[in-house]
């Protein structure tokens, strides 16, 4: 490898120190993950069109060659928890909004060919997070069920990734994914200071993926990534310890569900590219979500990408995930409504509409923009929930509606 490749995979190494902060759209995930997949609804298994590429599937850095790419995204979303006229609530009773509506959140990554047959790449990005900040906490009956509650998850995945082509048409690609994420707390569940504290925690894990040219119109991809298991502290911090007293009998590890997924991409003109991907993100696999009520679901992506001219790609794209939380869904032992346990990390994000742009500055740099839209999602509890203070009758309200916009640039040698 040459020392202008190894100085720029530094370069690359040294974004990875920069934080990736709180991200949540499908569960806890991002829609996508370059640029270009995020202005496409996140469809992008079998499009391999930036060095970021490789974050949705390994095998597509052995057509990314020799290149460079860095973004950033700025994600404002707005979370509310609504319980007017509830019973049980007491003088908390009311709509209460997160304070927390802005975080930036950087990508990075870098591609070069070893061989005709070989290529490798790092690439780092958002592992996925969530954030609340309500200045007052409706938990009736805890300890500090009046004053205010925080909870904020951000974590990075630094990816080495290798990839491999059988044949001048299929390749395989594999990346190890090395996590690092945090997770900080305060007065969680109204419990003062048992509900207060940091963790920390690393895990290790991989990432498969296959693709294929069919024919020179369709292109198809197909990702693996078993459960990433992420360091379990339940003896050693005040989260560990408070999920226990609540009944978590499981691990309470942040980890990441298992996804798998395959994703095609169609040349229905020489100038417009349709893409299609869905995913299966399995929630209920990791007992801390099951511990909340979470349910396993498939994520729906579609994207088109017309150029009008040489230098111009226009990008719209449609992502739709149920949420993975549901009123009426026993969480905490049965004791809870899966709403009304989840208020202070409400994941309920479900349908995101993009558009992105793309712009080619010269023959090797190009620019890459997007827009996300979520429209406000509302999910109610249907079932009484008990609590240190009493049951609290069906009708707590839960509320959220995204927006994102995001710039990067790609420079293919």
């Amino acid at each position: 490898m040459s020392i202008r490749k190894t100085k720029l995979a530094l370069a690359v190494a040294g974004l990875f120190m920069v934080p990736a902060v709180a991200f949540a759209t499908n569960g806890i995930l991002p829609v996508g993950n370059g640029m270009v997949s995020q202005g496409m609804g996140g469809a992008g298994i079998a499009n391999a069109s930036e060095a970021a590429s490789g974050m949705d599937n390994p095998a597509l850095i052995s057509q990314t060659g020799d290149a460079i790419g860095a973004g950033w995204s700025i994600f404002s979303p707005e979370r509310k928890i609504d319980t007017t006229g509830v019973p049980g609530y007491g003088p908390y009773s009311g709509v209460v909004k997160s304070d927390s509506t802005m975080f930036a959140i950087p990508q990075a990554a870098f591609t070069a060919k070893i061989n005709s047959d070989m290529n490798w790449g790092i690439m780092a990005y958002a592992m996925g997070g969530m954030n609340t900040d309500y200045p007052t906490g409706p938990f009736p009956g805890a300890p500090g069920g009046s004053t205010s509650q925080m909870v904020n998850l951000q974590g990075v995945i630094v990816a080495p990734t290798l990839s491999y082509d059988f044949t001048p048409d299929i390749a395989g690609g594999i990346s190890v994914l090395l996590g690092y994420e945090t997770l900080t707390t305060d007065n969680l569940f109204g419990q003062g200071s048992a509900g207060t504290g940091q963790r920390t925690a690393t895990g290790v894990g991989v990432k498969l993926g296959i693709n294929a040219k069919v024919t020179d119109a369709v292109d198809l991809g197909a990702v693996y990534q078993p459960k990433l298991s992420m360091a379990d502290h339940s003896n050693q911090d005040s989260f560990g310890t408070l999920m226990r007293n609540f009944g978590l009998t499981g691990s309470s590890g942040l980890d990441l569900p298992a996804e798998y997924g395959v994703g095609a991409k169609f040349a229905v003109a020489s100038n417009v590219d349709l893409l299609t991907d869905v995913m299966y993100d399995d929630w209920a696999g990791v007992d801390l979500y099951k511990f909340f009520g979470w349910k396993s679901e498939p994520v729906y992506k579609i994207g088109a990408e017309y150029r009008p001219t040489d230098s111009v790609a226009l990008r719209i794209g449609y992502d739709y995930g149920k949420s993975p939380i549901q009123g009426g869904t026993p969480a905490v032992n049965g004791s809870m409504d899966a709403v009304f346990a989840n208020y202070p990390f409400p994941a309920i994000s479900q349908s995101h509409i993009t558009l992105g742009i793309g712009y080619k500055l010269d023959r090797k740099a190009t620019l890459n923009a997007y827009y996300l839209y979520a429209p406000s999602v509302t999910e109610t509890a249907t079932m009484t929930s008990q609590t240190s203070g009493g049951p609290v009758p069906a009708g707590t309200k839960v509320s959220m509606s995204q927006t994102a916009f995001g710039l990067g640039v790609n420079y293919a040698f």
